[in-house]
């Protein structure tokens, strides 16, 4: 029997290691939990109602809360009517590598001009997440809480769990401060507030 060579079994040992590897990283992420939580919070100078004015109407909805514009580009379409429960935008973005369409939609499931806005988000391939903003009104200000909730795929979603909350909670931030910049402006744009660049 002819002996394999020595380059042959460094090539088996690397393709075994490499293999063991991919095996222990996968069994990893199916243990780790999956499931994302992310709050953030902004004090705005306004009403309930007035914030409810730009929260409750999808039309607002790319100014200050649509995730990853840059990367996205996406092309919104949005319900008529814009608001109440049932109200819904759908976004398509850029196509991924294999020709695959992104897209997903945002819908309202709750509404309440005193209490604040529940959503419904669904992205192409992955479960539904939820989110609310919900006003918390104090002397001459509305403490506006933002609150994301959702479930990552199996594997990858337990291996990057933190770096994805960490991004979600950076462009939560940044949307508020957003919002903020509109409802006391009443739309105007402040060269104060930096925008995230994973957002535009």
């Amino acid at each position: 029997m002819k002996a394999r060579s020595p380059a042959l079994r460094v090539a088996q040992i690397v393709l075994g290691v490499l293999a063991l590897t991919a095996l222990l990283l996968a069994g990893l992420g199916a243990l780790l939990p999956r499931r994302w939580h992310v709050e953030q919070s902004v004090m705005i100078n306004a009403p309930p109602a007035a914030v409810h004015a730009w929260v409750s109407d999808l039309r607002h909805w790319p100014d200050w809360a649509q995730w990853n514009q840059a990367e996205l580009a996406p092309k919104n379409q949005v319900s008529t009517p814009s608001t109440g429960v049932g109200a819904k935008l759908t976004w398509y973005g850029r196509s991924d590598r294999g020709g695959n369409e992104t897209a997903g939609e945002v819908r309202i499931v709750r509404s309440d001009p005193a209490q604040g806005v529940w959503f419904e988000n669904r992205t192409s391939g992955s479960d539904p997440s939820h989110a609310q903003l919900t006003y918390v009104p104090k002397p001459g200000v509305t403490e506006v809480v933002w609150r994301d909730d959702g479930l990552l795929p199996p594997v990858v979603g337990g291996l990057f769990l933190d770096l994805f909350q960490k991004r979600l909670s950076k462009h939560m931030a940044s949307g508020l401060e957003r919002l903020k910049e509109l409802v006391e402006l009443d739309g105007r744009t402040d060269p104060r507030v930096v925008t995230n660049p994973d957002d535009q």
